[in-house]
């Protein structure tokens, strides 16, 4: 069961014009990659924790103006008519006017094959105008859920007459445009990692006045422990060159162990330094990481 949940919103934001649209019908144009975006956060978790994704693409909507078209007129719906009746009256339409396929792809890897979830027909309606593309084009409901491997992809179908930017009004074509836009949120489920294996390693140091690193900073450390088996006083710390060892130490005497917290407890992730005042004396270090 999560201990805690990470949530993050954000948005994207693509441009396509006449200098580009021809280049994704080959290439599909990457809008969303799943698992970059939740790594974008999961970057900054401690590696200690285990976490679980869940990622929603909130809204997605492509804005289009095609003036390189030869203007469609608009369906004429009446209130008696029927859904059927008005799906063939769009249908009629675009099929006696220009036109082209706006695909929307997915696949589940980056070596996948691209598969069309959708291709909504675009034609030139005599202004700019919003097609919104996750309901009824990629799912029935207000938001698409995303595995960590998804990706997003748009590019375009020609039907005869041309892309975006190719339409036959050529003076035209520098005016085409289409902007892709979206909201995503994550959410990320995260839970003690001290429910999984560890590897635990035991090393024993000879350490002198001069401080010598013991333990290198580990930041999938789950547990950690020290014995002092010499007969002098250790003295120990952390940090990245030993001055905790020499300021500000532990004081351990002969013969004690010692062991941080537990298994839901701070574990420090520093590198480990110790010395002695004089002499030598050996130090046994048993030390478990998360795999």
């Amino acid at each position: 069961m999560a201990e805690n949940r990470l949530s993050e919103t954000d948005t994207f934001f693509f441009e396509i014009n006449q200098s580009n649209a021809s280049s994704y019908v080959s290439n599909p144009l990457r809008v969303l990659l799943a698992g970059s975006l939740i790594n974008l956060i999961s970057n900054d978790i401690d590696p200690r924790w285990l976490w679980r994704a869940n990622f929603f693409l909130e809204s997605l909507t492509a804005s289009v103006w095609c003036p390189s078209f030869p203007r469609s007129p608009y369906p004429e719906f009446y209130p008696e008519d029927s859904a059927a009746e008005r799906a063939a009256k769009l249908m009629k339409l675009e099929s006696n006017h220009p036109k082209f396929g706006l695909q929307l792809l997915r696949r589940k890897s980056a070596t996948a094959s691209w598969l069309e979830a959708a291709c909504p027909i675009i034609q030139n309606r005599g202004r700019r105008f919003y097609v919104p593309l996750i309901n009824p084009y990629l799912t029935a409901n207000e938001v698409k859920i995303f595995g960590f491997r998804d990706q997003l992809a748009v590019s375009f179908k020609d039907y005869g007459n041309g892309i975006l930017g190719g339409g036959s009004i050529a003076s035209n074509r520098i005016y085409d445009t289409l902007y892709i836009e979206g909201e995503y949120r994550v959410e990320l489920d995260l839970m003690l990692m001290a429910k999984r294996p560890a590897n635990t390693v035991m090393n024993t140091v000879t350490v002198s006045p001069n401080p010598m690193l013991i333990a290198p900073a580990n930041l999938s450390r789950a547990y950690f422990e020290i014995q002092n088996q010499g007969e002098i006083e250790l003295l120990w710390g952390f940090g990245t060159l030993g001055s905790d060892a020499i300021s500000n130490p532990f004081k351990m005497p002969p013969g004690q162990i010692y062991y941080p917290g537990n298994v839901a407890g701070f574990i420090p992730t520093d590198a480990i330094w110790a010395k002695v005042k004089e002499g030598t004396a050996t130090v046994l270090i048993m030390e478990s990481s998360y795999q």
